[in-house]
């Protein structure tokens, strides 16, 4: 019964609550006594317990060995909340360090909840909460769900400590003006982290308001309110028990919601339940055991005892999947859930293959040594097939064509053009297209595992719900088609990047110098039929077979460039007319001159020039193909990634 109180007061109040806890009008005597005591603490607490306040992000300040004191530099208000700083300084002098060996996460983990209408492991949730709390999935490299649990269980710990992450500079200058010292600046210019204390001043409040009315810091302000959101709300976003049988799809529910059907001994307990009706549907024993184990996790947790957290996480593990199996993801599924996500969604692998692939198919293309054609198809073979592996579970996962956000259109497109570009391979067996798809995958996969940790952005690689108008069969005709064209566009650019590399290179090291060339002229025109002239012979001919080999090798890079390029042509040209098609289906118009629209006709245009002055420019046909396939890629990239990202359109996700 103590475990249910108590788990009743620690969800009735949320972090924000707990620093505007008591700011009702109080009684004057009550007050006064209050100032004094403040006073009297003031005074003698250097003395007793040697605390030192210090700046917002100074740290340095702190005694040596304050639990407080790490990487992330996480500090103390400057105008803490006495009112709460007692059970904050003890939650916040806790010693983890055995908590943490001993807690068992491994199951809870593995436990589904559901999350923004998204149904997913426990594992994931925190990763993606945190993610989008502090930036990256992990703090100081500790267990993520460990984390977020502790945000959620003991957020007091967490107030006066800078993770919260705000991203653009010229807002961290802002708030440098309420920071007072030097370091306290530096760090926060340098590192971008804030406390939810901070953020919870009046004085910061204020700026952000004001900030508000500057449309070009709205986007930023937007993430730095959904950061410090995700926090407060860590703790009523834990809907981890399935809506009750024989329902298949709902609302889930979080475990305090089942106290009502617990029957009598809640309504005795936790008399702030009274109003609530139990909810039908599930069995007081599954209620109990839903409640009870929660609050064991809870308390346990709170107060840093592992054995009793351990026995909530053993009761909720026990009873949740069983309460509606049918609502219930199965344990394959979650298990899968937990190992794309360790994998990275497969960008890990595809990396590695792709690169091994491509270093073959390059050793075998260009360096003229055709045995390593093997082992590149064999190691292309086995990344082809991995990402379509990887990409058959996210469609598993999320339940539809992964197809629907930037992360999967660049998968999506690097594995179309793979696709391609391993028959083109294997019907021509040059090994000049397995190089050209190689690069191509190579470069998607490495842009995909990179750029969360380089930009801080996942690009969608978190697996969610999309829009309705985002579910039609005219999107997946349409974007396929648009994916496949900058496939094929970014090979051409790796064919011309080879034509014209080669070509500098041999241009660099030619066949003959002049001295080898009047060397050869000399013993051929001196020895008649004898061996001297024979030798010169001989040498004019090794000569002229390595020349016709140059000239063989760059007609090749051309003629397997031009035939991506006309492919290009005609699928990034009828991915245009079948997004006509899907905009008149969906907003009732083909053509709106969106940012988007406008420069893929202008991409499409470029690509057009380029097949029509194969016809025009009979001398330097090759070396025009190989500038204009550069130039289209640049094009190519600037509409995918600068339009997406830096441009406010239908298509875009800037704002």
């Amino acid at each position: 019964m103590n475990l249910e109180v108590s788990m009743m007061r620690f969800f009735s109040h949320s972090p924000k609550t707990l620093l505007n806890h008591r700011r009702s009008a109080m009684p004057f005597r009550q007050l006064l006594g209050f100032l004094l005591m403040v006073i009297l603490i003031t005074l003698i607490s250097p003395l007793v317990h040697g605390v030192v306040m210090v700046d917002q992000g100074s740290p340095k300040a702190l005694p040596p060995g304050h639990p407080l004191i790490g990487p992330n530099s996480p500090a103390v208000n400057p105008t803490p909340d006495w009112r709460r700083m007692a059970l904050t300084q003890k939650l916040m002098d806790q010693n983890r360090t055995q908590f943490k060996k001993e807690i068992k996460l491994a199951p809870l983990g593995l436990l589904t909840i559901q999350n923004q209408d998204q149904l997913k492991i426990m594992d994931t949730w925190a990763e993606q909460n945190l993610h989008t709390i502090c930036g990256y999935d992990s703090i100081n490299g500790q267990n993520p769900l460990y984390t977020a649990l502790d945000m959620a269980f003991r957020p007091e710990a967490w107030m006066y400590r800078n993770f919260i992450f705000v991203e653009t500079v010229p807002i961290r200058e802002r708030l440098m003006k309420l920071v007072q010292g030097k370091a306290a600046k530096k760090r926060l210019l340098e590192q971008g982290t804030v406390s939810p204390a901070f953020l919870a001043e009046p004085a910061v409040q204020s700026l952000l308001n004001r900030l508000s009315s500057n449309a070009i810091l709205n986007s930023a302000l937007a993430q730095l309110y959904q950061a410090d959101s995700t926090f407060q709300n860590l703790s009523s976003s834990l809907r981890i028990v399935p809506p009750p049988p024989p329902q298949t799809s709902g609302m889930w529910h979080e475990p305090l919601e089942l106290a009502p059907n617990t029957g009598s001994m809640a309504a005795k307990a936790l008399p702030q339940l009274a109003k609530l009706k139990p909810i039908a549907g599930y069995t007081r024993s599954q209620s109990l055991q839903v409640v009870l184990g929660m609050a064991e996790l809870v308390n346990g947790w709170r107060a840093n005892k592992a054995s009793q957290a351990n026995a909530g996480i053993a009761r909720l593990t026990a009873v949740l999947p069983d309460i509606n199996p049918a609502a219930y993801p199965p344990p394959l599924k979650r298990h899968v859930e937990y190992w794309y996500d360790y994998f990275s969604d497969g960008t890990i692998v595809g990396v590695i293959l792709y690169f091994l692939s491509l270093t073959f198919f390059l050793i075998a293309a260009v360096g003229g040594v055709p045995a390593m054609r093997r082992p590149a198809m064999i190691f292309f073979t086995m990344a082809v097939l991995t990402q379509a592996a990887f990409m058959g579970t996210r469609w598993w996962l999320a339940g539809r064509i992964p197809i629907q956000n930037e992360f999967e259109s660049v998968l999506g497109s690097a594995f179309v053009g793979c696709v391609i570009g391993w028959l083109l391979e294997l019907w021509k067996k040059n090994s000049l297209f397995g190089m050209a798809m190689s690069f191509v995958g190579f470069l998607a996969m490495t842009a995909c595992f990179v750029v969360p940790f380089v930009l801080g952005d996942h690009i969608g690689a978190n697996i969610g719900k999309v829009d309705g108008v985002l579910n039609t069969y005219w999107l997946y005709i349409h974007v396929n088609v648009i994916i496949s064209s900058y496939a094929l566009i970014a090979a051409s650019f790796c064919m011309g990047m080879t034509y014209l590399g080669t070509k500098l290179f041999y241009h660099l090291h030619p066949v003959s110098s002049p001295a080898h060339s009047m060397a050869l002229a000399g013993a051929g025109s001196g020895g008649g039929s004898g061996s001297m002239g024979g030798g010169g012979t001989n040498g004019e001919n090794d000569v002229s077979a390595l020349e016709l080999a140059r000239r063989k090798f760059l007609l090749q890079l051309d003629s397997a460039n031009i035939v991506i390029l006309q492919m290009a042509f005609w699928f990034l040209g009828t991915g245009i007319i079948l997004g006509a098609v899907w905009a008149d289906y969906s907003w009732g118009r083909p053509w709106e001159w969106d940012p988007k629209e406008t420069f893929s006709l202008l991409t499409w245009i470029i690509f057009l020039i380029i097949v029509h002055l194969r016809f025009v420019t009979p001398k330097y046909r090759p070396d025009w193909t190989a500038w204009l396939s550069v130039f289209g890629f640049a094009a190519m990239m600037f509409n995918w990634i600068g339009v997406n990202f830096f441009l406010v359109g239908l298509h875009s996700y800037a704002s």
